[in-house]
């Protein structure tokens, strides 16, 4: 029976080689420069607080995350354990040579002439049927679905990083709107201060007004803890201690588009966790051709000689010695690798139905979240300007009553809060429509590459 022949897959160009048989991945060229990233030393320690800016933008916060934050380096140490299964899989296995004698311990010889015989004996094994070629095939499949994985990962921990960094923009204008609504309460305490002298108000309403003052300086204080707790938080997440940054720029849509079918186009493609699925299957598919050739059994050339001393005489010997596969014959290794594709099909038809899924609920909420603010800034937002206006010179004319007055700056100060909520509610539902579809990475990175601080619409069109 003659073995089969093993054809080595060799990569042309910038694609990456599959395994045979198996599925071809969409774009499969633009993940040689994520190995090539990869494969990049990793940091062994995270820098000090001081030599990370303390301002930050989304380009910085995208720069500090790939290359100081000492979790992406953990997660890239799994590419450099899949690397090393590749320089195992390369090696040849080790000739072996043994080496015996025999002495004469009877009075007569009846064996060979003289006192001793010597054995000299060389064995190769001869790898005929492709081992080590589809072993080498395996583990760098097994390197590209690591290095997959690893990008998902990635994509995460900037999910998360991003979604802090738009906690902290809403935080600061949060502060900011306590702050001026802080300074309005000490503008309509003098202004109740001057009616009282002129025996106009009365003792009550300057202390009622104090109390609403002292009540709006305890929320600024609490959105000042509640924003350094965020910014501390940043620096867990990347693990990064010590650092609490501030972030520029202010929260605003990013003009996503909330169609599904749009969306779901592009996460077919460049989704993370469905490439990483179809480089798992892919490595499966190549783990059973694996699995196949090491089924065919190893001969071992043997090559060696057999000598006496006194008299002297030497025997040369040549043979070949191969396991018989009777009971053993690869049928386990073959089994586990088969049932590892089903796994990996199982759990690719989850992954997809889940991002899908995913994908409907971010564009559902994204819709509804972006009427909500659209509809809030014509009917409420647009009056408040003259909301301010109006209470203070009725109070001021005597037409208006204390309780009036704090009622209006009280729903100034919640009008705009409720409207920073809004915008930070509608582009959190769009990071998650971002991440489901495989392009928050890339937007990202095109933030990144714009004007510091900014984030600019999206003109996202599917391909």
């Amino acid at each position: 029976m003659t073995p089969p022949r093993h054809r080595s897959h060799t990569p042309r160009g910038n694609a990456i080689p599959d395994a045979p048989r198996s599925p071809q991945p969409r774009r499969s060229w633009h993940w040689l420069p994520l190995l090539l990233a990869l494969a990049l030393p990793t940091q062994a320690a995270a820098p000090p607080p001081d030599a990370l800016p303390q301002a930050i933008d989304l380009g910085q916060l995208l720069r500090i995350a790939r290359e100081h934050s000492p979790r992406y380096a953990a997660a890239r140490t799994r590419v450099d354990a899949a690397q090393a299964e590749v320089v195992g899989a390369g090696v040849l296995p080790n000739p072996r040579v043994t080496y015996g004698t025999f002495q004469l311990s009877s009075r007569n010889n009846t064996m060979y002439d003289g006192k001793s015989q010597e054995n000299l004996l060389v064995e190769v094994p001869v790898l005929i049927a492709g081992q080590r070629g589809a072993r080498v095939e395996a583990a760098e499949k097994k390197v590209e679905a690591t290095a997959a994985g690893v990008e998902a990962e990635f994509a995460g921990l900037l999910r998360e990083a991003w979604g802090l960094f738009l906690k902290l923009q809403a935080g600061r204008e949060r502060v900011d709107i306590l702050d001026e609504a802080a300074r309005d309460m000490d503008h309509l305490r003098a202004l109740v201060a001057g009616r009282e002298m002129a025996g106009s108000a009365s003792p009550y309403d300057l202390l009622k007004i104090g109390v609403e003052t002292k009540n709006v300086e305890t929320r600024l204080e609490n959105a000042r803890t509640e924003q350094t707790a965020t910014a501390g938080e940043i620096g867990i997440l990347l693990g990064l201690p010590g650092w609490r940054p501030e972030a520029l720029g202010e929260p605003g849509p990013l003009g996503v588009p909330d169609d599904p079918r749009q969306l779901w186009t592009s996460a077919e493609e460049k989704n993370p966790e469905l490439e990483t699925m179809r480089r798992e299957e892919i490595a499966a598919e190549a783990d059973i051709e694996r699995a196949r050739r090491e089924r065919w059994p190893t001969p071992t050339l043997q090559a060696g000689t057999a000598y006496t001393d006194k008299p002297y005489g030497m025997t040369p010997y040549v043979g070949i010695a191969v396991e018989l596969p009777i009971f053993d014959r690869g049928q386990g290794g073959l089994a586990r690798a088969e049932a590892e594709k089903r796994r990996v099909q199982a759990e690719r038809d989850f992954v997809a139905s889940r991002t899908r899924v995913e994908l409907e609920r971010a564009t559902e909420l994204l819709k509804r979240r972006r009427a909500a603010r659209d509809r809030f800034e014509r009917e409420v937002l647009a009056h408040l300007p003259d909301l301010k206006q109006m209470a203070e010179n009725s109070y001021r004319l005597g037409q208006g009553t204390l309780l009036e007055l704090l009622d209006a700056s009280r729903s100034r100060t919640d009008i705009r809060l409720s409207h920073l909520e809004l915008i930070q509610a509608e582009t959190e539902a769009e990071l998650d429509a971002l991440k489901a579809s495989g392009l928050l990475v890339g937007v990202l990175e095109g933030v990144a590459a714009g004007k510091a601080g900014a984030v600019r619409p999206l003109e996202l069109r599917s391909k």
